[in-house]
């Protein structure tokens, strides 16, 4: 990068307001569980991390997302977001609960991800700028015996101040 280019650079960031600064800094700062045996780790493209479990066919993914649009999203709209490309989506679980020093929600849907018929976990806390994804996406058959695996990523979160 040229001098005039990284001088760009450094007045747009300086620009900026220290408040997103801050709330990009955050973002995949934060500890979450295991899934366990079975799962191995694969890029996560734009997410934070992922697990892929070959025998099941499944995926968990989680991600953040920082900044003043998020800080006081409702997790009911947010989770919704997440399912959006999920076609004949039904929803069949809805629980708010604790996840790590927050309350969230956790839902589980069902429908079709181009034309295959898949079940979908999601769930999603707030936590000072920030929120966070959790997402199984799995088989129709599969999502119930993946639940446990599911379940210790989450009960392992822990957002890293």
């Amino acid at each position: 990068m040229n001098r005039a280019a990284f001088a760009v650079v450094l007045f747009a960031v300086g620009c900026m307001p220290a408040s997103w600064q801050k709330a990009r800094a955050l973002e995949g700062k934060y500890r979450i569980g295991n899934p366990g045996a079975g799962w191995g780790t694969v890029a996560p493209g734009g997410a934070d991390h992922a697990w892929f479990h070959k025998a099941a066919g499944a995926t968990i993914y989680t991600d953040s997302n920082c900044g003043d649009r998020f800080k006081e999203a409702r997790t009911q709209d947010l989770a919704t977001e997440l399912v959006a490309g999920l076609q004949g989506a039904t929803q069949d679980l809805e629980v708010v609960r604790a996840i790590g020093p927050r309350e969230g929600v956790v839902r589980t849907h069902t429908g079709r991800l181009d034309g295959i018929p898949m079940r979908l976990g999601v769930a999603v806390v707030n936590h000072h700028w920030c929120t966070y994804d959790f997402v199984l996406i799995a088989p129709v058959g599969q999502l119930d015996t993946l639940w446990a695996d599911y379940e210790s990523v989450l009960d392992g979160f822990d957002p890293v101040r």
